[in-house]
């Protein structure tokens, strides 16, 4: 059974930690923009905070943000800007 992202979101206590993955495509500077918008909405993370895993041919990479949430307002305005970034093809 698949469940919405959305609705998920409200059976959540905040704050709570909250992974974000951002699947990109590699490239010019895609990650560091990637790093400062987490960053505007979520303070500074630890290295272990962050994983980053290539894909097999190196052309595309999976990073998780594991981040502390607030509320919904938190992680959809995060959401929300991480899709906007060019370079940036899904938000999980």
């Amino acid at each position: 059974m698949r469940l919405n992202r959305m609705t998920d979101l409200k059976l959540l206590q905040f704050p709570c930690r909250y992974p974000i993955k951002v699947m990109i495509r590699t490239g010019v500077a895609v990650r560091e923009h990637l790093d400062a918008v987490v960053q505007r909405h979520a303070g500074p993370l630890a290295p272990d905070d962050i994983t980053e895993r290539p894909s097999a041919q190196q052309n595309f990479a999976g990073i998780t943000y594991a981040i502390t949430a607030r509320d919904e307002a938190h992680i959809v305005a995060l959401f929300i800007e991480l899709k906007d970034l060019p370079g940036v093809l899904m938000v999980l």
